[in-house]
Order: C-alpha cells, then sequence, then structure tokens
C-alpha cells in the first residue's frame, strides 16, 4: 500500500509532500519540504525508515547544497547513532521528532492503542534538521475524544501544548498554527481524502493549552 500526503505549512510560506510505502517487513517514508525560515527559503529532503510497529529504524536528511545526508539511526535495544557516532543520551527512544514535519506526531500516535482519556509518555530524538542539533525530549500525549469523526489528541512537550486533530490513521489533519492536511490519497483510491471544516482554528498553541 502507497499513501500520499500533502500539509501546508501555516507559521511561515511552506508546505510538505511525503509518500509512505507499507511493505512486508518494514514501511519507507520519504517527505519533501518547502519552507520559509527567518526570511530563508530551504528546500529540504528526508528518508525514513520504519518497522511495521512504527519505531524509527533509520532517517536521512537531505538539504541543498549539502553533498552528505545528516543521519539519525537506531540499533538494537533502542540505541542511536548521530552521523556515525554513539549517543548513550538517547538510549530508550523509539522515535524521531523532525522539527519540520506533523509526520513526526504520527509516529507514537500509532505505536499503541488508545482509550479516551489516556495519557502515554514517549521519550524522542528530537532533531532541530535546519541547525542539526539532536537532544533526547519527553513528550505527552493524551486522548480527548472524537470529534466529527476525527480524534483529539493534547499534545504537550516542556512548556508548549496544544490539540491536535488526529484521522483514524493516525495522519495529523489539523496541528493549531502549524500544520494542516490539504490531501490524502492511498493508492487504488481515486479519490482524496476526506478533508474536515478546521475543528480548532482558533485554539491557541501555548501553555495555556486547549483544554
Amino acid at each position: 500500500m502507497e499513501q500520499r500526503v500533502i500539509w501546508d505549512h501555516l507559521e511561515s510560506a511552506g508546505a510538505e509532500h511525503l509518500t509512505l510505502k507499507k511493505l512486508t517487513n518494514h514501511m519507507e517514508v520519504r517527505g519533501t519540504v518547502l519552507l520559509v525560515d527567518q526570511g530563508v527559503p530551504h528546500h529540504l529532503t528526508y528518508d525514513l525508515k520504519l518497522g511495521l510497529d512504527w519505531k524509527t529504524k533509520k532517517v536521512k536528511i537531505y538539504q541543498e547544497q549539502e553533498t552528505e545526508p545528516f543521519v539519525v539511526q537506531a540499533e538494537k535495544q533502542d540505541k542511536w547513532w548521530v552521523n556515525g557516532r554513539y549517543d548513550e543520551n538517547l538510549d530508550g527512544a523509539t522515535n524521531v521528532d523532525l522539527t519540520i514535519t506533523p509526520f513526526s506526531n504520527t509516529l507514537p500516535i500509532n505505536r499503541v492503542t488508545w482509550h479516551i482519556g489516556e495519557r502515554r509518555t514517549f521519550k524522542m530524538v528530537f532533531v532541530d534538521v535546519l541547525r542539526k542539533e539532536v537532544f533526547p525530549l519527553l513528550q505527552v500525549y493524551t486522548y480527548l475524544g472524537d470529534n466529527d469523526g476525527y480524534r483529539i489528541f493534547q499534545y504537550r512537550c516542556r512548556d508548549y501544548e496544544t490539540a491536535l486533530v488526529i484521522d483514524a490513521e493516525g495522519w495529523v489533519v489539523e496541528y493549531p498554527g502549524a500544520f494542516e492536511r490539504k490531501a490524502l490519497l492511498t493508492t487504488g483510491d481515486r479519490n482524496v481524502g476526506k478533508q474536515p471544516q478546521p475543528l480548532l482554528a482558533n485554539a491557541p498553541s501555548s501553555s495555556e493549552g486547549f483544554y
């Protein structure tokens, strides 16, 4: 199965096209991102290999005018290497969080089965893509309930808090103030996936939270 998604970037001019392929033993993702950061345009591509359990195995990030990719890779027992160097601070993390894409939120959400009211904490490998900084980060997701067929998750990280609109397959539909899904297409289906009316258009992305 293959799925293709397009998100708008809301914080600045930009968008992402992502392709996910589900193969026999793993999944492969390629994202192409156009964005503007402090007035500077960027064109980035990342290749992500996932297990069928949605755990990150390897990510390669390519930037224009750079000959070598930036590589973050997981080995057995959730140990991590950054550009070939082992980083013990990342031990125990199960997924990467790339700053340039809302697909990062799909990874922990799809790792587990959720019940309304359930809260889970995940140790993530946070990758500031433009600045090439990598460090561990705890993130908390709470399944708040459903709205018009979509799931609403409270997302907390440090002092940041917001509410995410997530579809049944774990795709981010709306990330208030940051990303908005414009299209979803699954191989063999000619119809673009249903797009909701904005559910959280006025939701704050701050320490005060949505709820």
